[in-house]
């Protein structure tokens, strides 16, 4: 689906996966906890994603050529599940992510930076590292709770632009794809 963008300077795109609503409420239900105890900034619930390519700033002019693009890409629909919190101390950020690989989700990001790198949208493909950063500017953690599992089954794949405002990062999905239901084999 194409959808008419007009980016504000330095906007930067990507294309991620959105969390569902209940997931969403629920991570940020955790990191309010976090920030209450620890500080930070926390993520506004409606912008929770798992990015999968980051393209930084995309010329205007190939924002139609980069939709296109990304409606040929026919990718599977992935179990998601997060199951764990982290911590990364050189940029302060607390994430969400699970405990064991998620082959199915690196599978799906690296066909998607590999498409983008041959159009040349991306000039390297990065290591995959499946998380959702639910808290940032966050000085020490202390003891990171437990995190119940949330699961969902990703069924699209979207194009999101972000850029800086007074307050913070905004992020604005600007088209989204549906990835394909896998049929099981009898």
């Amino acid at each position: 689906m194409s959808v008419e963008v007009v980016a504000p300077a330095g906007a930067r795109f990507f294309f991620a996966l959105w969390l569902p609503t209940e997931v969403a409420h629920s991570l940020h239900t955790v990191a309010g906890g976090v920030v209450g105890r620890c500080g930070g900034r926390l993520m506004r619930e409606d912008a929770l994603h798992m990015t999968l390519a980051f393209l930084g700033e995309i010329p205007e002019r190939r924002l139609e050529e980069l939709q296109a693009l990304a409606a040929t890409v026919s990718l599977p629909q992935v179990k998601v599940r997060l199951d764990r919190l982290g911590f990364w101390n050189h940029n302060h950020v607390l994430w969400a992510g699970s405990k064991n690989a998620l082959p199915e989700i690196a599978a799906l990001a690296d066909k998607l930076q590999a498409v983008m790198l041959k159009a040349g949208f991306l000039t390297e493909v990065k290591p995959f590292a499946p998380h959702v950063t639910m808290l940032r500017k966050l000085l020490h953690p202390g003891a990171l709770p437990d995190l119940a599992p949330v699961e969902w089954t990703a069924a699209e794949f979207v194009l999101a632009k972000s850029w800086r405002s007074d307050r913070g990062s905004t992020y604005e999905t600007v088209a989204h794809w549906p990835l394909q239901e896998v049929v099981a084999q009898v």
